[in-house]
């Protein structure tokens, strides 16, 4: 979030003014994966500056890294969800279950990709992440035209939209916040972001106080947890149920497909703590749903209680990234 020139001198004279105050030695400096933030240029300089390593750490392992220290274990299954973090392989990441334990961190699943029509603005305006995951779905164009207003240039920019996913002109994402806003879109909840998580937090907001309706369960590639078939699920149904047990269904279906697939990986790992991270652990439906399921299959569930779970604390699995894993 650092996109104004001053926010970025500011970040540096702080870094810099911290250091000086408590005298440290530096070992290293962590800083985030993505090849463009601002934080990172920052980063690579006063390393440069201090001779110091830099560790490059992926934004998820940070928020895995963070709980797992917080909460004082070595080895734990866990369950990351939130909207963006640059992943490994270059791609949004979002919906990721990771492995950690005394040597390193491990992606083991995540959810199903999904297009991402015109990168950032299908955050912004999630009818673009309806129009991606359910282009193949019948009569999804009526729905989409009825709502093309809702978009900067109507009709215009929807039929593009269409193109470039006929083309494949699209990045993908596992982001579990894009299928939130997504279902904001869809139920007619929110159709522009207009602040940080505005349509998942809408949605956890009109979910309050519903029931499950959608009989679906989690359906499961190997270890990825498909995302489509939900969609379509609420979109047949969009006049048989209430936005509000719908937007209860979602978020059931999400809670109950990763801890699932967190727990079984527990087992197969013999690990005895699964945990949960990320912007969407302040969802208080879906993580006590997830606890719920990981204590009735007899495993431990940890989360945080002191570093924030969003990306507020980054930075404290940054640093402790670095101290466990960048020797």
């Amino acid at each position: 979030d650092i996109e104004k020139v001053e926010t970025a001198e500011f970040l540096e004279e702080a870094a810099k003014y911290l250091m000086k105050i408590t005298n440290v030695e530096v070992e290293a400096v962590a800083c985030d994966l993505h090849p463009t933030f601002n934080s990172v240029r920052i980063a690579e300089k006063i390393a440069e500056e201090l001779g110091a390593p830099l560790i490059k750490v992926q934004h998820h392992y940070a928020h895995i890294a963070g709980l797992a220290a917080e909460a004082g274990v070595r080895e734990l299954i866990g369950i990351c969800c939130d909207g963006f973090g640059y992943g490994l392989d270059g791609k949004a990441w979002g919906g990721e279950i990771l492995y950690v334990n005394e040597d390193e961190i491990t992606r083991l699943a995540h959810l199903q990709p999904q297009p991402m029509v015109g990168g950032d603005l299908a955050a912004k305006y999630p009818i673009r992440m309806v129009a991606g995951i359910l282009r193949d779905t019948e009569d999804i164009y009526s729905w989409l035209k009825n709502r093309s207003a809702l978009l900067p240039h109507g009709e215009i920019e929807l039929n593009l939209i269409l193109k470039q996913l006929e083309r494949g002109e699209f990045t993908e994402t596992t982001s579990c916040g894009r299928i939130l806003d997504a279902a904001s879109a869809l139920l007619d909840i929110c159709h522009e972001r207009t602040y940080e998580g505005e349509p998942a937090m809408k949605v956890e907001a009109t979910a309050y106080g519903g029931r499950r309706v959608l009989k679906l369960k989690p359906q499961m590639e190997g270890h990825v947890l498909r995302t489509t078939e939900l969609l379509e699920e609420v979109y047949v149904n969009l006049k048989n149920y209430s936005k509000r047990d719908l937007a209860f269904s979602v978020e059931e279906y999400i809670a109950e497909g990763v801890a699932s697939l967190a727990v079984d990986l527990a087992k197969q790992h013999k690990v005895d703590y699964v945990g949960f991270s990320g912007g969407v652990a302040y969802n208080e439906h879906i993580s006590e749903a997830i606890r719920k399921i990981v204590e009735e299959r007899g495993l431990k569930f940890v989360s945080h209680n002191s570093v924030p779970p969003g990306d507020g604390g980054v930075s404290f699995g940054q640093a402790v990234y670095a101290a466990e894993y960048g020797k």
